[in-house]
This record gives structure tokens, sequence and C-alpha cells, in this order.
């Protein structure tokens, strides 16, 4: 989350509250979550993410940014799910240059003493430029904010999402989860049935981009449905 404050704040122009910033880790993560992916086409990945919204009404106005940070969902021909080890990755998307990617090591001797270094040689850089007003620097090195930002609410985020149900197995139950999706109007990708045992099923969604607002009160609607035990997960998705 760090990171992705300060990432956000270069690329879009303000500071950020790194406070504000939803945060899940992969603590919760598990192994038949990563299984199921990987069937249906995906790895996952710990992502920290941040998109401009809608921009605002009033030049006055603060620019809101969703970002978020959890373990996400990355189709295997994304340029992220080859991304393994002491590498890092930073995606960019913009108009009209489409993905770049910067990927390299960010653990070890060389890295981090290069990281360093660059560090010196900024806070340097803005010392200079604070005493002799005649020299101006890429605003990328004087660490400047152009315009104010702020974190978005967390139910205005807009994603794709992976939703791993366990229920009865039972005729009709998946049609039930599909009404709740539709009464929210959410777009389901795919809903996939895997291993039945003792009963049980296990259900995977995926969605197309929604809101989580709307996951949210969809989520609430299908835990009351006697079908279901419980919503075992939830993560994002590419």
């Amino acid at each position: 989350a760090d990171k992705i404050a300060i990432l956000s704040g270069l690329a879009f122009g303000g500071s950020i509250n790194r406070a504000l910033i939803p945060t899940t880790g992969i603590n919760q993560l598990q192994a038949i979550d990563v299984n199921y992916a990987r069937k249906l086409g995906y790895g996952i990945k710990l992502l920290a993410i941040s998109q401009k919204d809608k921009n605002p009404s009033n030049n006055g106005e603060s620019q809101p940014l969703s970002i978020w940070v959890e373990p996400t969902l990355v189709p295997e021909n994304n340029p992220l799910a080859g991304v393994n080890g002491v590498n890092n990755a930073i995606l960019v998307e913009g108009n009209p240059i489409g993905q770049v990617m910067f990927f390299g090591p960010g653990a070890g001797a060389g890295p981090t003493a290069s990281a360093v270094v660059a560090d010196i040689l900024n806070i340097a850089g803005i010392q200079s430029m604070s005493e002799d007003k005649k020299f101006n620097l890429d605003p990328l090195l004087s660490a400047k904010s152009w315009r104010s930002c702020h974190v978005a609410e967390e139910r205005e985020i807009s994603k794709k999402n992976y939703i791993r149900l366990i229920a009865k197995d039972t005729p009709g139950v998946i049609g039930q989860i599909g009404t709740i999706f539709g009464q929210k109007k959410i777009s389901i990708e795919s809903i996939v049935q895997f291993d039945s045992s003792n009963d049980e099923a296990e259900i995977v969604v995926i969605t197309h981009k929604i809101k989580q607002g709307q996951l949210n009160e969809a989520l609430i609607g299908i835990k009351e449905l006697p079908q279901v035990k419980k919503i075992a997960a939830t993560m994002g998705c590419l």
C-alpha cells in the first residue's frame, strides 16, 4: 500500500492518504483458489492497483482515485503473470500509449544500492532547487503536487471479481445465485461448479467489471439463500 500511494501521487499529481487504501494480504489465500484459478486460465498475484475515476466537474475539485491492494486473478497471457521470485513490475496503461511495463529485481544488493543512490540524488536535487530558483527540475524529481487527489470510497471501486461459494448440491442453486446477481444488475462472465462431496458443491463465479458496492449488496442476498452454506473467498480479477 505504501508503494501504490507513492506511485499514485507521481502518476496523478496529488498526495494520497495511505491509511485510506483498502488492503488485503495473502494470509487468507487458500490453495484451492489457486487450483481453481489455474483451471480457469489464471494465476494469482498480490497486486496494488490505482486508477483514475471520472474527472471532477470543476477544476478546483479533488481528483478521485480508486486504489486498492489484494490478491488478484491474472490471465496467463497477461505480462504480470510472468513476474516471479525477487522481481517486481509496474504496469502502466494510458491513452494513446496503451500498456507499458517496467520490470526488474526488487531485492538484493545491487537493486537496493541503486534505489538508495537514486533517493540521495532526488533529495540533493530538491535541495538544490530550493536554494537556487534559477534552475528548474523535472516535476517527478521535484516531487511537487500539482493538483488535489483523494482515495475514492471502496464501494465505488470498479473491477471484475472472483467469488467462491460452498452450497448444497441441489438442483436450481446456480439459477438462484444467478438471479440475485441479475437483480443487482451484475453481469456474469462465467459460473462453474467444481468438485462435489458430502452433498456440497464448490461454485466459482467470475463477474464482468462492476462496482464493489453492487457486489457487496449481491453477496448479502446470496448469504441469505438456504442452499448457500458460506461465501468462501472473494478476489479481484483482471
